[in-house]
């Protein structure tokens, strides 16, 4: 999966101007949300974070230390997509 692929919503309505996000669902059962808004972390580096579900719920796939793994920038998003992909 490429970053290029991923079809980001505009949500400024809720999370102020700009606000992008998408939802990605893998066959793996792990689900993952990406966005860039005003109270993500990064976004003011035009950075993005990355959310990761499982059965409903927050889970740290990777160790990363949260439920959530900002400061990512492109080539991040697309690699911890593939990784959780290949759970």
């Amino acid at each position: 999966m490429t970053f290029k692929e991923l079809v980001f919503n505009d949500i400024s309505k809720t999370h102020g101007a700009g606000a992008t996000s998408v939802y990605v669902e893998f066959e793996n059962g792990y689900d993952v949300s990406v966005v860039n808004h005003k109270f993500s972390y990064g976004s003011d580096d035009g950075l993005y974070e990355l959310g990761c579900f499982f059965n409903n719920h927050m889970v740290d796939p990777a160790d990363w230390g949260d439920t959530v793994k900002g400061w990512c920038d492109e080539s991040d998003v697309e690699h911890w997509l593939n990784y959780i992909k290949a759970l």
